[in-house]
């Protein structure tokens, strides 16, 4: 006969309890097993994309750095120029924005240059045709006077004609 509050009873519903208890614990222990295998996974996965996204913005900051360096050094040679055609454009303005002639007066003054330069050329033309003409003739080909090319040659300047 069954004791309704026996040791036995107490017993078997303590070890139904306990039977009950532990499939429940495998069954949660498996199903939390799995679920910190999948985390693991997940995990694994976002450490390596972090990875390879850290890597590729080491990538990119080394090509910014790189790019940044020589666009430092284009906008120093760039300044350098800057500032020597300031520098020139300041040199210059004496001369053409401040200067003490104008246009006009430097052109009259380059046509009297002119002017005086063919004066000089048609004088020096007529001494040198006054030279010849009181100049004696020569008496034979050798005494014919040599000009400055057949001089080099060391040949007179009749001879040099007289070869052409």
């Amino acid at each position: 006969a069954k004791q309704p509050e026996g040791i036995v009873t107490v017993l078997e519903t303590i070890s139904a309890d306990f039977a009950k208890m532990q499939s429940q614990s495998n069954a949660q222990e498996s199903s939390d097993q799995e679920a910190f295998e999948e985390e693991m996974k997940s995990c694994a996965i976002e450490k390596s994309r972090r990875t390879k996204e850290a890597e590729m913005k080491s990538q990119e900051k080394k090509r910014v750095t790189e790019k940044l360096a020589s666009m430092t050094a284009s906008r120093k040679s760039v300044a350098g120029e800057k500032e020597a055609t300031e520098q020139y454009l300041t040199d210059l303005a004496p001369a053409c924005f401040d200067g003490s002639s104008t246009y006009v007066e430097r052109k009259e003054a380059r046509d009297k240059e002119i002017v005086s330069l063919k004066e000089a050329q048609v004088l020096l033309q007529d001494a040198f045709k006054e030279k010849a003409a009181d100049a004696p003739a020569p008496a034979s080909a050798d005494a014919l006077p040599t000009g400055f090319l057949a001089r080099r040659k060391g040949q007179s300047s009749q001879q040099v004609l007289v070869a052409k």
